[in-house]
């Protein structure tokens, strides 16, 4: 038997644990242990705009043999350790990295195998983007040499932060004085902030709720933060870029009416307020432009190759793990409870900020 987390797709707040059984393992497959993962505020997007960009295909219950219709598994980045395999080239006990479902184990096809990891090749996933569908050897990548325990906490994330700074940077800011991130203390927004800031060219603002602002400001990585009810304290003259994390329309039509045309872009990035309104269109300022993480990094890879993009990410990666000994607390628990309290801080936006959560069922 094995225990796995579903979601009501319509009703992130419905959760049910159920258990099935393991049948024998195929031809070709392997079996793994999920865990440690971690959960953030990013695996809230993911179910967001689950319909939208296909999030919920990737571990389709059904495709497992779980049938509860109206239910989906929540997609976390994490470890997993290989239990039982039919596959030559992967042997039992090899530790893996990548996109998993909440689960105690499940069984994977891996396919396009290389020294670094392969492709999950079960029928469901092989039309998927590859980066969700990718995973890594770990023992066979540096980059997993050092900060192990945050890898799973913040490399997905901080990958993105990479990712929206690349693109701000090579379209010359749009022409914008100040870039304003929403949602600032969630670990995606202050990594943007942190490579933003390492370019010493643009200002860096942060929004956040105002339990949030003390332990914004004390990162370091923004020149302002406001919070949520002082939107009008900013100057509405300057040129400004909105990355957007937050997805709450009452908040971005406040952004709008105060700065208006003033709004040069808006990278619309995630959805940690999931249950706020949608975005209304503006009647000034640039619209809304959604960014999805791979379809960057397809263009990036194009230019600078599998081994460029390593070694930019990691001159970034490697110093802004540093930093999180002054500002991120690791907690892990292998107990349930624990999870389901910490998934609904993160539904409800009250989980702290200064803490990363690791987890295994």
């Amino acid at each position: 038997m094995t225990q796995t987390l579903l979601v009501n797709k319509s009703d992130f707040a419905d959760v049910a644990l159920v258990s099935t059984d393991e049948a024998p393992l195929a031809d070709g497959f392997i079996r793994v242990s999920v865990g440690p993962w971690a959960l953030t505020s990013n695996n809230i997007t993911y179910m967001a705009v689950g319909e939208q960009i296909g999030y919920w295909k990737f571990f389709e219950p059904k495709a497992y043999g779980i049938n509860m219709d109206g239910f989906g598994r929540m997609p976390v980045w994490g470890y997993a350790e290989v239990t039982e395999s039919n596959c030559e080239g992967v042997s039992v006990g090899t530790m893996i990295y990548g996109f998993l479902p909440i689960t105690q184990s499940f069984d994977m096809k891996p396919v396009k195998l290389t020294p670094l990891g392969f492709q999950d090749g079960n029928d469901h996933r092989t039309a998927l983007h590859p980066v969700y569908n990718g995973y890594t050897f770990i023992e066979n990548d540096p980059s997993f040499a050092a900060h192990r325990d945050l890898q799973p906490v913040l490399r997905p994330l901080f990958t993105t932060s990479f990712l929206i700074d690349d693109l701000l940077a090579d379209e010359s800011f749009f022409g914008a004085e100040q870039v304003l991130l929403l949602s600032a203390s969630s670990k995606t927004a202050m990594g943007t902030a942190y490579c933003l800031k390492q370019r010493g060219n643009i200002k860096v603002a942060g929004l956040t709720s105002e339990g949030n602002k003390a332990f914004t400001q004390d990162t370091g990585f923004y020149d302002d933060v406001y919070t949520y009810d002082t939107i009008t304290d900013m100057n509405p003259d300057v040129k400004t870029v909105v990355v957007d994390m937050a997805g709450n329309g009452k908040v971005m039509a406040t952004v709008y009416e105060h700065f208006e045309e003033n709004i040069l872009y808006n990278c619309m990035v995630g959805k940690s307020h999931w249950d706020g309104a949608p975005p209304r269109t503006p009647k000034l300022g640039a619209p809304p432009v959604m960014f999805f993480a791979p379809d960057r990094v397809k263009i990036r890879m194009k230019k600078w190759g599998g081994e460029g993009f390593a070694k930019n990410l990691a001159a970034l990666w490697l110093p802004f793990c540093e930093t999180a000994k002054d500002w991120l607390s690791l907690e892990e628990s292998h107990e349930v409870t624990d999870l389901l309290k910490t998934y609904k801080d993160f539904l409800d936006g009250n989980a702290s900020p200064a803490k990363g959560y690791l987890f295994k069922i």
